[in-house]
């Protein structure tokens, strides 16, 4: 059964085992481990120390997924990645095995100066089969990040003919504002433009973690966030009923945009996503049902007081609420 727009309850069919998941896309952060210290982070600090994904358990994912759905995209980042480059590598070599059409890295380019281990790991990562490297170039990453071995790293992948590969800049509110901080970024993707690097359309920084912090000037006070954005509908989210991607964490955990719903190390992707049913939930009910001021209400009743005042969307109430659901076990 499925939960209708009308709150009423539609038989499915024993055929379709996945009620509210049916996946095209798969990510895996590959490590919280960063060469960076981005002032613009949205996950906010990363130290430079921690371990990868298992890429044996990665792998399994894959081949488990791909015989049940029709996966289209696979993506590694992090923290960075290619501080790991055998276990991306890996994932991307059996995403390839299995069919994935898209196969794709996102990456700071900084993971060693040594000339010979940036040519070898360009080279690896081609042969593995990724097709789409998007290269993060900006302002904030070139602040602690050197722009050499980037740029040496850039060259590498064209030289193994890499299918695609573009810069992937963050814009502070949105490229064509007037700041600072976009007028910088523009000068240094010029330089990679100037070697034949293409240049993507990007990200508009958002409004959390490191970000929230030394940028909040640019983001919409907290008293005029909009609590009625229903679920689903801000970018890179899906409605908790209808899930495409899923998102696998270095711990195991198996996340939708501000939950987790199992642990690939403690249990079979399978019958996660299968048992998957935000309805069984009162939290993630309360967000299908009557949205973020249904999920604050019900923290209220659990006696779950969330200070809401450093919030800058709905996204971000979200999240916070849900955090401290499951802090007292109440998730």
């Amino acid at each position: 059964m499925r939960r209708s727009l009308f709150g009423t309850w539609i038989y499915k069919g024993a055929s379709n085992m996945h009620q509210y998941i049916d996946l095209n896309r798969v990510e895996f952060v590959v490590t919280n481990a960063c060469s960076g210290r981005c002032r613009h982070c949205s996950n906010g600090e990363h130290g430079s120390g921690g371990g990868s994904v298992d890429a044996n358990a990665a792998i399994a994912v894959i081949k488990r997924l791909t015989g049940k759905f029709t996966i289209q995209s696979v993506m590694t980042f992090g923290g960075e990645p290619l501080l790991f480059p055998d276990t991306v590598c890996k994932i991307h070599a059996v995403s390839c095995g299995c069919g994935i059409p898209q196969r794709q890295l996102i990456t700071n380019g900084f993971f060693t100066n040594d000339e010979r281990k940036i040519d070898e790991v360009a080279k690896a990562i081609i042969d593995s089969g990724v097709n789409d490297i998007l290269l993060s170039v900006d302002v904030f990453h070139q602040e602690y990040i050197p722009l050499n071995p980037v740029m040496r790293f850039a060259e590498a992948l064209l030289k193994y003919n890499t299918p695609s590969l573009r810069i992937q800049p963050a814009w502070v509110v949105n490229k064509e504002h007037n700041n600072p901080y976009n007028t910088e970024t523009k000068r240094l993707i010029k330089i990679f433009t100037d070697k034949g690097v293409r240049v993507n359309e990007g990200n508009n920084i958002f409004p959390s973690g490191n970000a929230l912090r030394n940028l909040g000037e640019y983001f919409t006070p907290p008293e005029n966030v909009d609590l009625s954005v229903p679920c689903g509908s801000a970018p890179y989210t899906s409605r908790l009923d209808d899930i495409s991607c899923i998102s696998i964490n270095p711990q195991g955990d198996v996340d939708l945009c501000s939950i987790s719903i199992g642990n690939i190390y403690a249990g079979d992707i399978m019958k996660i996503v299968d048992t998957y049913n935000p309805y069984d939930n009162p939290a993630y009910r309360a967000v299908l049902d009557k949205g973020v001021p249904g999920l604050l209400s019900y923290a209220t009743v659990q006696g779950v007081g969330v200070d809401i005042s450093d919030c800058r969307s709905a996204c971000g109430v979200c999240h916070k609420t849900m955090a401290a659901l499951k802090s007292r076990a109440l998730l």
